[in-house]
């Protein structure tokens, strides 16, 4: 029994030491740090009628952020699909950003708009009639998706 332990012991030792683990040749992958995250700043309208005047002016339509300072999926949105950089690049070029607290400046609209959850995303033509709206959190990809086929309806 002995002689038996001391031979696994001695197996084990030569595979650590010679590292057995992976054949010499078998490549290893470089370690990539991959970040998407915003170099783009979005610059936020922070009342309607100024981004319903912008959006007149400028031909876009307003995509209307709805959130609140408690909300921690507003937070997560925040933090992660609107830092992404091809989503910061759209919503900056393509459409008039609006951001409103619905406990302070945006609580009126929110209503009239019927936001029943949070965060809520509203795509608004420069009249302000609803194009499309994305209710609650979605990663970057699919946001992106989203928004890009309400501007097409645009």
């Amino acid at each position: 029994m002995k002689r038996h332990v001391l031979v696994i012991i001695a197996v084990a030792a030569i595979t650590i030491a010679t590292g057995c683990s992976r054949p010499e040749s078998a490549p290893v992958a470089p370690v990539q740090t991959i970040s998407n995250h915003a170099t783009v700043e979005i610059v936020w309208e922070t009342d309607m009628p100024s981004a319903l005047e912008r959006a007149r002016s400028e031909g876009k339509p307003v995509l209307v952020n709805f959130y609140a300072d408690w909300c921690v999926w507003c937070k997560r949105l925040e933090s992660t699909t609107l830092r992404d950089a091809k989503v910061a690049t759209v919503l900056q070029n393509e459409v008039v950003p609006l951001s409103l607290d619905v406990d302070d400046e945006g609580k009126e609209l929110s209503n009239q708009y019927r936001v029943d959850g949070l965060p809520t995303i509203i795509v608004l033509d420069a009249a302000g009639q609803e194009i499309g709206r994305i209710p609650g959190y979605m990663p970057p990809d699919s946001f992106l998706e989203r928004v890009e086929s309400f501007l097409q309806q645009s």
